[in-house]
């Protein structure tokens, strides 16, 4: 974007530059009255203002335009990244939910697992007393 102002800017210059050249020369070497020659060179100076005016309202139009087609394309970058974090969240959270019902899967398997053996220890152990009790009578 710069570079395009640079360019336009130093467009402008060396209009306006060449301009103030081709007056001074045309003044210098006029063989025409000071009323005359003020005369023309009034037209000069407002014709070249209205010139210069006219490029740069077209310059800042373009430079505007430039600006906003640069803004949408900005937005519509962010608008998609921020689209796919979103579904990378949701995967996430996805993938979370299915972890956890996993683990506690997993981890209501190992309790009944857990009283199960407690439950055969508990019987071995009283069997093992039953034994010992009928031993000693």
């Amino acid at each position: 974007m710069s570079d395009r102002c640079h360019c336009h800017a130093e467009g402008l210059a060396t209009f306006v530059l060449g301009a103030l050249i081709g007056v001074t020369l045309g003044v210098l070497f006029a063989p025409a009255k000071g009323e005359t020659t003020r005369r023309k060179f009034k037209r000069w100076a407002e014709d070249t203002y209205e010139e210069g005016k006219e490029e740069l309202v077209d310059r800042a139009h373009e430079l505007k335009e430039h600006v906003l087609e640069r803004a949408g394309e900005l937005k519509e970058k962010f608008a998609e990244h921020a689209h796919g974090a979103k579904e990378r969240m949701d995967d996430l959270k996805e993938r979370a939910g299915e972890l956890k019902e996993r683990v506690s899967g997993k981890a209501e398997e190992l309790k009944h697992r857990a009283l199960e053996k407690t439950e055969d220890l508990r019987e071995k152990a009283a069997d093992g007393l039953e034994k010992a009790a009928k031993k000693l009578r």
